[in-house]
């Protein structure tokens, strides 16, 4: 794309209630995918929606479950138990395709439908596994959309919780806050951003990483991964620009130090140049 800016951070650059969380979601899926046309995906989901809507549904538990209805039952979105850790699970095109995918692939599908209908869905960031929670006046319905749209109270979420990471972890409030299209991005690109680096497939970490910049601008120790990964790469006049801005951006003398490490890295790969 040359000096162009890409369409993901185009688009973060709106208010947060312009975001359509799916279509941002395509558009770095290009990063993987370059072939995608985004709207071939959104049509299908606003197919989804007129299906939806067609339920005529007006209650909290009547709206779930005309989502789950045509979502689950009738189009068969389910998690991929057999390969969770497959990356594509986590590009909402191949979800859209295969009907596989992880929580907050899946929970993309439900707030995308919702938000067309103007009904109030919102994602639930809880750790390890991603719902949603309807939020209606007969009542709020926690909904977990990897397990064929059950409907969860607090207490199942506390002990599915506790079923990954222990018996003495404890669910606050916080958790169950509502969360917006750049939390749930930020945490769909870090997944990526894990599964690359940890098979150090250092280009593919990189498009994850520059994607979580232009979420996270102001965030000195996101850029500085950046600029170490593109060290790793070989992109020394990138890695250089985004290391100083990082370094521009450092508060306290913990992330000025990691900056200025990958810094003598970078002016060490350089020296091997001349």
């Amino acid at each position: 794309m040359g000096n162009e800016i890409h369409p993901f951070d185009e688009m973060l650059q709106r208010p947060e209630s312009d975001i359509r969380l799916a279509h941002a979601s395509l558009l770095w899926a290009r990063d993987e995918y370059d072939e995608i046309a985004p709207a071939r995906y959104l049509d299908r989901l606003n197919g989804l929606a007129e299906r939806v809507d067609a339920e005529g549904a007006y209650s909290a538990a009547d709206r779930v479950e005309a989502m789950r209805s045509v979502i689950v039952e009738s189009e068969s979105y389910r998690g991929n138990v057999q390969d969770y850790f497959n990356p594509a699970n986590s590009y909402l095109n191949r979800v859209i395709d295969t009907r596989l995918g992880i929580p907050i692939t899946l929970s993309t599908i439900w707030l995308d439908v919702a938000r067309q209908l103007d009904w109030p869905l919102h994602g639930l960031n809880l750790p390890g596994h991603f719902l949603v929670r309807y939020d209606g006046i007969d009542g709020d319905l926690i909904v977990d959309p990897f397990n064929q749209g059950r409907v969860l109270t607090r207490e199942s979420c506390t002990k599915m919780v506790q079923a990954m990471f222990g018996e003495e972890f404890v669910l606050k409030e916080e958790h169950f806050l509502p969360v917006g299209p750049r939390s749930i991005l930020a945490r769909m690109l870090g997944n990526i951003y894990i599964i690359r680096s940890n098979a150090c497939d250092w280009p593919r970490t990189t498009h994850a990483l520059e994607r979580l910049v232009a979420i996270n601008t102001e965030d000195p120790m996101m850029g500085a991964e950046l600029g170490r990964v593109q060290t790793l790469t070989g992109e020394l006049r990138k890695a250089a620009v985004t290391l100083n801005r990082a370094l521009k951006l450092a508060d306290t003398d913990e992330e000025r130090a990691t900056v200025n490490h990958h810094l003598v890295d970078l002016r060490h790969r350089l020296s091997e140049q001349n």
